[in-house]
Order: structure tokens, then C-alpha cells, then sequence
């Protein structure tokens, strides 16, 4: 029971340590890195977020709409560094319910590097429709020109979170290929 309770926070905690570290709490890491005993692994764990500058990452608030949401996330996705950041970024904003099902981060960034998703990192044109509200659940639909002038479009479902720490903040759901490019076309009728 404990050790399911650890991996479903488990991604609570990263987007813990990440908003720590933005706000300077890297001194506590290099404590850590510099200490020998059980801490020791922790620190290993961290290095790489400590290397990365995470001034840049947003992280939900109340203020965010529903699109912002969504255009930071795909702009986290199109970041073409090699350091996860933005990756790191789009996850920060998928719902605790989210990362749980999909986390931890290093899996995620897989997830959205490869099959269906692949075309959100990857993108040549991108427009982001309005959101439509329902209560606290709101959809965004995207649609993606990939590099091979390929169309894709995405269904993102937001809902506005109940539950501190993110009380009323949009945050990502889920994130449902609305047509694949690979379907078959049908051919107009003449």
C-alpha cells in the first residue's frame, strides 16, 4: 500500500522539487551532493535538474486559461534543447491525475516524443482553437502541420483542479489524436 501511495506522488513530488528549485532552493541539492550517506542518491537522482536553468518554466496558476495552458505545453514540446526542459515543462502542467497515469518524467517525455504525439515537438504551423467550457472541464482543439506538411489534430481536456496545491488552476487531463495523419483519405465525390 505505501509503496503505491510513493509512485502515484511521485510526480507530485518532482513538480515539488522543480518549483524549489526555482525559487533558489538549489542550495539544498548541493547540500546534499556534497554530504556522504543516504542523501547521496537523492542527489544523484537531482543532478540534472540542478544543471538546467528552470527561471523559464511556468508553473499553473489560477491566472492561466485554458489555451495558455495549452500553447505553454506545446511550447514546451517544440523546445528543441536536449535537456528535457521542455518537456519538463509540459508535464508541470498535466494534472496530478495525469502524471500519475503517465509519469514519471523521464517515461512521459517518451510518450510525447514517439507515435502520435511526435508531430507536437515537431511541428511547422501550429493553431490553437478557443476553449470550450463546460463546469470546470474545458476543450482545446489543436491543429498541427507537421514538418511533412502532414495535418494532425488533438483534443486537449482540461479541468480546473479541486484540491490544493493546485486549486483552481487549469491543468491537462488527457490529450486525444483527433484524426492521425495516417488515416485513410477519402476522395472528394465529383
Amino acid at each position: 500500500m505505501f509503496v503505491r501511495i510513493i509512485r502515484f506522488l511521485r510526480p507530485t513530488f518532482f513538480a515539488m522539487i522543480a518549483f524549489a528549485l526555482i525559487v533558489g532552493a538549489g542550495g539544498v541539492i548541493q547540500v546534499a551532493r556534497d554530504s556522504n550517506g543516504p542523501h547521496r542518491a537523492r542527489s544523484d537522482a537531482l543532478a540534472g535538474l540542478q544543471n538546467m536553468n528552470l527561471s523559464g518554466i511556468v508553473l499553473p496558476g489560477p491566472a492561466l486559461s485554458p489555451d495558455e495552458v495549452v500553447r505553454l505545453q506545446l511550447a514546451g514540446l517544440g523546445n528543441p534543447r536536449s535537456d528535457g526542459i521542455g518537456v519538463l515543462q509540459c508535464f508541470v502542467l498535466a494534472s496530478p491525475g495525469n502524471r500519475a497515469a503517465t509519469g514519471p518524467l523521464d517515461r512521459f517525455g517518451k510518450m510525447v516524443r514517439r507515435g502520435p504525439f511526435q508531430c507536437l515537438a515537431n511541428q511547422r504551423a501550429c493553431l490553437v482553437g478557443r476553449p470550450h467550457i463546460v463546469e470546470h472541464t474545458a476543450r482545446v482543439i489543436v491543429t498541427i502541420v507537421d514538418q511533412q506538411a502532414q495535418i494532425h489534430a488533438f483534443t486537449f481536456v482540461l479541468a480546473r483542479q479541486a484540491s490544493p496545491p493546485f486549486a483552481d488552476c487549469w491543468m491537462t487531463e488527457a490529450v486525444w489524436p483527433s484524426f492521425p495523419a495516417d488515416e485513410p483519405k477519402a476522395t472528394p465525390a465529383a
